[in-house]
């Protein structure tokens, strides 16, 4: 295998691309719960992973439901946030997730 030779695809096709704005919108959501910015921090991470690596989805709210229930379930687990909370942020999830489908 010669170093020109890419094991990994690199074309902005293969590469999902997430809107400018989805970072500002999921702050400003995150921004509501009553928990510190730097105890929000991985979930915000992973959060915008898992947004990037379902981005491929022609539909991004059914495919990346199972990673937003994981992330209301680990922040309810692990910041102890209570269920209205839980199901306030869900919605705003959700919005967001269909913002994003519809600029995609």
């Amino acid at each position: 295998m010669s170093g020109t030779d890419n094991i990994h695809p690199t074309s902005t096709e293969d590469t999902p691309a997430t809107p400018g704005w989805v970072e500002g919108s999921l702050d400003s959501i995150l921004a509501t719960l009553p928990v510190a910015a730097e105890k929000l921090a991985p979930f915000r991470a992973s959060y915008l992973d898992c947004l990037a690596g379902c981005g491929r989805a022609a539909d991004l709210d059914s495919a990346h439901d199972a990673c937003r229930q994981g992330l209301l379930r680990a922040l309810k687990d692990g910041l102890e946030l209570d269920t209205e909370t839980c199901r306030a942020l869900e919605q705003k999830l959700e919005k967001l997730e269909l913002d994003i489908s519809s600029a995609i």
